[in-house]
């Protein structure tokens, strides 16, 4: 009987390098790298979904944050050089299944609702960024590197008006379209959600 050659699992971050981090300097370093992987993957997909969109405004909305990401990796290269370290980038997973999940929609979702599953797509790329950028901008203001929060509170701005954009988008007319609701039957909502 023949047996079955077992494949090697993948490496994680964790198991891919034997170093420990133990100061919240280092953190921020390994942050603020992670933080540049994860923009420089956001400016490949970015035009993947704004091909794929079949809305105007949002198509304009992925090409105008893809404008903003080129300038966000450029902030992410000054603020390593603020803290003496070359910039290089730690490859985070789950970015590339973020940009996965997106390349899929636009591969599986019909034109009719594909918009409003970019945005959703989108969206989770916004809230793990926004997510990153508050971790490190605590540390950064923490340790007194201003220079490095102030670059990081331009950026957080930024993700977080696109985080807006998007759920502006969706709830004015994209997910109408794709659920078949005319808007005038479309319900209002009392309340916005607001990013604490």
């Amino acid at each position: 009987m023949a047996t079955k050659k077992s494949k090697p699992k993948a490496k994680t971050k964790a198991s891919a390098s034997s170093k420990k981090y133990g100061t919240l300097h280092e953190l921020l370093i390994l942050k603020l790298q992670s933080l540049y992987d994860i923009e420089q993957e956001l400016t490949k997909a970015l035009p993947k979904l704004a091909k794929a969109a079949t809305s105007y405004e949002l198509r304009e909305a992925f090409e105008m944050h893809l404008r903003e990401t080129e300038v966000q990796v450029r902030r992410l290269e000054e603020a390593m050089q603020l803290l003496d370290v070359n910039p290089r980038k730690e490859k985070v997973a789950g970015i590339r299944g973020i940009a996965e999940d997106g390349s899929w929609v636009a591969g599986h979702v019909t034109p009719e609702a594909r918009d409003a599953a970019l945005i959703a797509a989108a969206q989770y790329a916004e809230h793990y960024e926004i997510a990153g950028y508050t971790s490190a901008r605590e540390w950064a203001a923490m340790m007194d590197h201003q220079g490095v929060t102030d670059l990081l509170d331009a950026t957080l701005i930024e993700e977080k008006n696109a985080s807006s954009k998007l759920a502006e988008l969706a709830h004015n007319g994209i997910n109408q379209r794709a659920g078949g609701i005319p808007m005038e039957d479309a319900p209002v909502e009392e309340e916005e959600i607001a990013l604490m």
